[in-house]
Order: C-alpha cells, then structure tokens, then sequence
C-alpha cells in the first residue's frame, strides 16, 4: 500500500463562474469545528466541466436570510414563507443555473447562487436535466 497521497482544496473545483447544473444530493454532514450542516450537491451539465460537482455546505436549519434559505428559494424558484414546510425530492434531477464564487480562506470553490433554469416549465428547475 502506498502511503503517498495528493493533497486537494477543500470544497468544489469547478473554477468560479456560471454553469448549469442539476441536483445530485442534499445530505446531512458533520464538520469538526462548526457541527451539523447540509452538504448541496449539483452536477455540472454542460460545456468544459461537464460531470464535475459543484457543492456548498450551509447549516442544516433554513431561515429567510441565511445560506440554506436561499438555496431552498433558488431550487423552488420562489420566496420562502415562514413555518412553511417544504420537500425539495420533486426538484432533484431538474437543471437550474448556479453561479460558482471562490470560498472563503482560499479552500476551493462553493456554490453562491442557484436559479431556476425556467424553459418554460413552471416553478422550480427545469425538468429537462
């Protein structure tokens, strides 16, 4: 067994910009320092990074105002109402537009935005993905 490894940034590697992509996962994950969180998983599905994933992991608790909030509102493609309940499963596998900045302490790349990719085909992402 070798016991050479090659050390990568942490989060996504899609370099910063704009992309299509559709939604893989929305799991639960543990992290040392800040605890529970939710980890967003797409699949970029077009042009030089096509099959790459793109994530962000935000806490695993939505408000109007935080990360996970506004991941929920971009994948329903509408405002978040307080005390809603909502199930995100009909919306995994749709293509939505995702805008990919840099993360902060220079650790990879995360997801910043997610839009509807409309199409014409009502609320929430495209389901031609």
């Amino acid at each position: 067994m070798s016991l050479s490894f090659q050390i990568a940034a942490g989060g996504s590697t899609v370099p910063e910009g704009f992309y299509k992509g559709k939604v893989l996962a929305i799991e639960p994950t543990e992290h040392e320092e800040y605890g529970a969180g939710c980890k967003w998983v797409f699949e970029v599905t077009e042009g030089d990074h096509q099959g790459e994933q793109a994530t962000r992991i935000t806490s695993p608790d939505p408000t109007l105002k935080n990360a996970a909030g506004r991941m929920i509102a971009g994948i329903m493609g509408e405002s978040l109402k307080i005390g809603a309940t909502v199930d995100l499963e009909p919306f995994c596998g749709r293509e939505y537009l995702l805008q990919v900045e840099a993360a902060p302490k220079g650790e990879g790349t995360r997801i910043s935005t997610v839009m509807p990719n409309w199409n014409g085909n009502g609320k929430g992402g495209s389901g031609d993905a």
